[in-house]
């Protein structure tokens, strides 16, 4: 049965760690993403740290890092701008072993060739991002393992510019870093928007750690659980066997964290009251 998780996401990018872990604590969530696209070792103070590991300890709440995404290209061609970006990872890897977060999501990026829009760019060029993407990850392990936490690889929505376009390349992009430290991301709107949910769980389900959970109508995402024309019902069997954390990143309502929590009874009824 999985633990669901608050994702500062849906309360706002301009959320705060110290809003964030009252928020959890106050309406009893038992897991808390610290969500995009905060980066977070630069907007937590030594004091919110130390908030955050008491509040997380005291209350059994389980700690999870979405590395910023926004502006970020992991699978760069350009090596300075690879250089900084690895930065900011092993600066996140850190701050989740100072907190306990374990896992730290992050998005595998669109491609990107200095001068070239990313949709604009050929099959060969995508494919040395794929290339790109798998070393820049495989260079993380050994800090993953030092700071002991593990990376979840996100599924994106498979449009041009992106650098991975199928399930199954995701899937080939941890099978070729070949660690335990490496793992899985499922993104409930992106899986709609993409090859299907159902088929998602099958593909990443070896290699699964980490879901983030939201409505989507087949085109856009966010939405609260129920809202868009996701068959939850369908997927009750694979959510109810999931053991480990399903962050909810719900966005489109008009009456701001209501719609987090109406997504929180929405899963606890479908998946029983005893859900975390």
């Amino acid at each position: 049965m999985p633990t669901i998780a608050v994702s500062s996401l849906a309360l706002g990018f301009d959320c705060t760690a110290q809003e964030a872990i009252e928020f959890t604590v106050e309406h009893g969530f038992r897991g808390l993403e610290l969500g995009s696209p905060t980066l977070w070792p630069e907007a937590m103070s030594a004091e919110d740290v130390r908030l955050v590991q008491t509040l997380a300890a005291t209350n059994g709440i389980d700690l999870s890092i979405h590395h910023i995404h926004r502006g970020v290209a992991p699978a760069t061609h350009d090596p300075e701008r690879r250089a900084r970006h690895f930065a900011e990872l092993e600066a996140t890897l850190h701050l989740a072993h100072d907190l306990g977060a374990r896992p730290i999501v992050v998005h595998p990026g669109p491609v990107d060739v200095p001068g070239v829009a990313p949709e604009e760019t050929t099959e060969f060029v995508r494919l040395e991002a794929v290339a790109n993407l798998t070393n820049f990850l495989s260079d993380a392990m050994p800090i993953a393992e030092r700071t002991g936490t593990v990376l979840c690889l996100e599924n994106l929505v498979h449009t041009p510019g992106n650098v991975i376009r199928s399930y199954r390349e995701l899937v080939r992009v941890v099978e070729a870093v070949d660690s335990p430290l490496l793992r899985i991301t499922l993104d409930t709107g992106h899986a709609h928007q993409s090859d299907g949910l159902a088929e998602a769980f099958e593909a990443f389900a070896p290699y699964l750690r980490h879901i983030h959970a939201h409505g989507s109508d087949g085109i856009a995402d966010h939405f609260e659980i129920g809202q868009g024309n996701i068959d939850w019902t369908s997927l009750r069997d694979e959510l109810a066997a999931y053991p480990f954390t399903m962050a909810l990143e719900t966005q489109n309502t008009n009456d701001g964290p209501s719609g987090l929590l109406r997504s929180r009874d929405v899963l606890r009824q479908l998946l029983g009251a005893s859900v975390g």
